[in-house]
């Protein structure tokens, strides 16, 4: 499996975002990046959350405490699906052999 990276230079000017922002979200734990001489870089595989947090924090002007929050919550609520998802696939199951 190859992981891309994107320099955070190139994000910040592709989504008008300052590079300011990128580093609030690493401070609060939401993203992380990675240093390569002297050049941050994003894995590509963290564009989707990335991408997520910057349209809530600029189309709903959600904070970066809520954008904590709302990403802890997601992160929950995607937990609870794949049980739910198990538990389907169990009755399922259960519901063909009998």
């Amino acid at each position: 499996m190859e992981t891309n990276f994107i320099s955070v230079d190139d994000f910040c000017g592709h989504y008008k975002v300052e590079i300011n922002f990128i580093k609030s979200l690493e401070e609060y734990g939401l993203i992380k990046t990675k240093l390569i001489k002297k050049t941050k870089f994003i894995n590509s595989d963290d564009l989707a959350g990335l991408e997520r947090h910057i349209r809530l924090y600029k189309d709903l002007d959600i904070n970066l405490a809520g954008l904590h929050a709302v990403s802890l919550l997601l992160n929950q609520l995607e937990i609870l699906q794949k049980k739910v998802d198990a538990l389907n696939n169990e009755m399922n199951y259960y519901r063909q052999i009998h």
